[in-house]
C-alpha cells in the first residue's frame, strides 16, 4: 500500500505535521526537482529558479492565505525554506521555462454516471503517471472546524499541497496536465486543486475556478454523486461543460477555441491523443455496465505500450510510468488506488476516514 498520514488541526499545524513526518523525503523530492530544472531549463542555478516560482507567491497569499500558512509549516517542519517549498509546490508550472516545454506527467482521466454505469453511481479515475522520483503518499486532511474547508483524502508528493482527491460531501476532483502559451500569476494548480475540495459541492468547485486566478493551464474533472463537469482551462482563458454519462482526457485540449493558445505536444507526448481515445473506446464498449472492476479494467489497459494508459517505466522509450491509478466513488467517500502500475499492483482501499 501507498504510505498514509493524517493530519488535522489549523493550517499551520497540518504543515508542521507534514513537514515533521515527511522531512526527508521533501528534502529528496526537492532535490530531484532542481537537479530536473537546472539540467533542462532556461534557468539554470537554483536563485533563478526560485525566483521564477516566486512570481506566484503575492496571488497565493492573496486568495489563499490558510494555504501559505499551510506551505509556511511545512517548510519549518521539514526545515526547509518557505521559497524551496512553494517551489515544489509549482512543479507543473515549471515546464513553462523547460527550452522544449516538456510535459511533466502523462496522466489519463475518466468520469462516468447516470446510465453510463451499471448501479448509476459515479466513478472518477485516472492513471497517475510520474518520473519515476515522484513518490506518491496519501494524505489525509481533518481541517480545524474555525479554520473552514472540509475533511479531505488526496494522493500527492512531500511538500505538495494538493493532489487528485475526495472530500466529506463527496466532491471529487481528478487532474491532467494541459500547457499553454498564456501563463499568468495566479495560483499554482495544486493549490487550485485545494481551493476546489474546500468546497461543498460542484458549484462551489464552479465558483472557484471562474473567479481565482491560476498560474497556467490544466484539465480538471471535478465530480459528486450525481455529476459532474470538465474544465479545460490556459492560463486566462477556460472551457466548462457538464458530463451527463461519460468522458476521458488526457494532456492536450479539445476545445477549439483553446487550442489555438495550446503549446503543441512535444513528439514523445503525442499518445495523449491515443490515450484519451482508448479511454472513451473501453468507456464506450461497456456503457451501461461500467462498475468499480471496470474502471479497475479501462486503467490496466496496454494498448499503445510503452505509450498506454497503464504505463511501465521504459528507459529510452518512456521517462514516466503510472505511480498510481486511482479510483472515486464520490456516493461512498471513498477511493482506491493502486501502489504503482494497476495491472501489477492492484488495488487497495483507502476510506476518507481512518485507515483501513
Amino acid at each position: 500500500m501507498i504510505k498514509q498520514y493524517d493530519y488535522s488541526g489549523t493550517p499551520r499545524e497540518i504543515g508542521l505535521q507534514h513537514g515533521t513526518s515527511l522531512k526527508k523525503e521533501i528534502h529528496e523530492l526537492y532535490n530531484r526537482l532542481l537537479q530536473r530544472y537546472t539540467n533542462h531549463s532556461k534557468t539554470s542555478n537554483e536563485r533563478s529558479i526560485l525566483g521564477a516560482t516566486g512570481c506566484y507567491i503575492d496571488s497565493t497569499q492573496k486568495y489563499a492565505p490558510e494555504l501559505i500558512e499551510e506551505i509556511e509549516g511545512i517548510a519549518e517542519g521539514a526545515k526547509m525554506a518557505f521559497e524551496k517549498v512553494f517551489f515544489m509546490n509549482c512543479y507543473d508550472e515549471m515546464a513553462y521555462y523547460n527550452e522544449t516545454k516538456e510535459q511533466v506527467n502523462g496522466c489519463t482521466l475518466f468520469f462516468s454516471t447516470g446510465r453510463a454505469t451499471a448501479d448509476r453511481r459515479t466513478y472518477l479515475g485516472q492513471g497517475w503517471d510520474m518520473d519515476e522520483f515522484f513518490t506518491p503518499v496519501i494524505i489525509r486532511l481533518n481541517p480545524a472546524s474555525d479554520d473552514g474547508g472540509a475533511k479531505v483524502i488526496m494522493l500527492t508528493h512531500p511538500g505538495v499541497v494538493g493532489g487528485a482527491g475526495i472530500n466529506e460531501y463527496g466532491l471529487s476532483l481528478i487532474w491532467s496536465t494541459v500547457k499553454a502559451i498564456d501563463e499568468n500569476t495566479g495560483l499554482p494548480v495544486p493549490l487550485m486543486i485545494r481551493k476546489v475540495l474546500a468546497g461543498n459541492n460542484l458549484n462551489d468547485a464552479v465558483h472557484v475556478l471562474l473567479n481565482i486566478p491560476r498560474a497556467s493551464g490544466f484539465n480538471f474533472i471535478v465530480g459528486n454523486e450525481y455529476g459532474g463537469f470538465n474544465i479545460e482551462a490556459t492560463g486566462c482563458r477556460e472551457y466548462i461543460h457538464y458530463i451527463t454519462a461519460l468522458y476521458a482526457h488526457a494532456n492536450h485540449y479539445e476545445n477549439d477555441l483553446l487550442r489555438q493558445y495550446a503549446i503543441r505536444p512535444p513528439v514523445r507526448s503525442s499518445n495523449t491523443y491515443i490515450r484519451s481515445g482508448r479511454m472513451r473506446q473501453l468507456l464506450e464498449n461497456d456503457f451501461g455496465s461500467i462498475d468499480l472492476e471496470t474502471s479497475k479494467k479501462v486503467l490496466s489497459d496496454h494498448a499503445n505500450k510503452p505509450f498506454s494508459i497503464c504505463r511501465h517505466l521504459k528507459p529510452g522509450q518512456s521517462d514516466s510510468m503510472t505511480q498510481s491509478a486511482l479510483i472515486f466513488i464520490p456516493e461512498e467517500r471513498i477511493m482506491y488506488a493502486s501502489d504503482g502500475p494497476a495491472c501489477e499492483a492492484g488495488f487497495d482501499f483507502y476510506p476518507l476516514d481512518g485507515e483501513v
